[in-house]
């Protein structure tokens, strides 16, 4: 078994068009998939109540609760969300837990093998989504976990993101990099060399049998 979480862009779920009027807005939900919670804040409610009637992704609002300056919002998606749910965990996936924002769901899917995950992330490519692996667990095996970093490392995958050395063509060095952390240009590549084993080690894995 595998539980794995993943960054989706919104086209890939939902809410896509409501996102793109109001990017401030934060939708989260948990296991009851069929009846999403959207959340807002000091926002002009009037225009966010015709952006989400209208918003194809949305067949209706069930229920609303205004506290102040925020706002819940209860409801139903459409059947064509429906059927794009069904069709990702149709590859034996069950969907955990997902929540929204303007930069895209995070969601956590279990698969009962190694195959069905690749199986979801070809329907995902075959759709021209754009997805990024988060983290990726089997606990029926020794952890394999993406997401497990200690502070240094993440701290530096970070400033390495963000410094562009992951970028093509590279735009900064190990040496630049280690400077602006105030670290040795030794023990930044062994901080990134750890930091970026667990992921491929976990992706590499071979499929269990049942």
């Amino acid at each position: 078994m595998l539980i794995a979480t993943f960054r989706l862009e919104l086209d890939a779920l939902a809410l896509a068009e409501t996102f793109e009027r109001h990017p401030e807005r934060v939708a989260t939900h948990d296991t009851d998939w069929t009846m999403p919670c959207l959340w807002a804040a000091n926002a002009d409610f009037e225009a966010l109540d015709g952006t989400l009637a209208n918003d194809p992704t949305v067949d209706s609002i069930v229920e609303t609760v205004r506290f102040d300056d925020e706002k819940d919002y209860h409801s139903d998606w459409s059947d064509d969300i429906q059927e794009r749910i069904d069709a990702y965990v149709d590859h034996e996936g069950s969907l955990l837990s997902a929540a929204a924002t303007a930069d895209g769901w995070r969601v956590r899917f279990r698969f009962v093998a190694r195959d069905q995950f690749d199986a979801f992330r070809e329907v995902l490519t075959e759709e021209r989504y754009s997805f990024r692996l988060l983290e990726l667990v089997q606990p029926d095996e020794p952890r394999h976990s993406i997401g497990v970093l200690t502070p240094i490392q993440r701290e530096a995958l970070r400033a390495a993101r963000e410094h562009g050395y992951y970028s093509v063509p590279r735009e900064i060095s190990t040496r630049e990099l280690a400077a602006e952390l105030d670290m040795s240009h030794q023990n930044l590549s062994e901080v990134l060399r750890r930091a970026t084993e667990n992921p491929v080690e976990a992706t590499l894995q071979p499929t269990t049998s049942d």
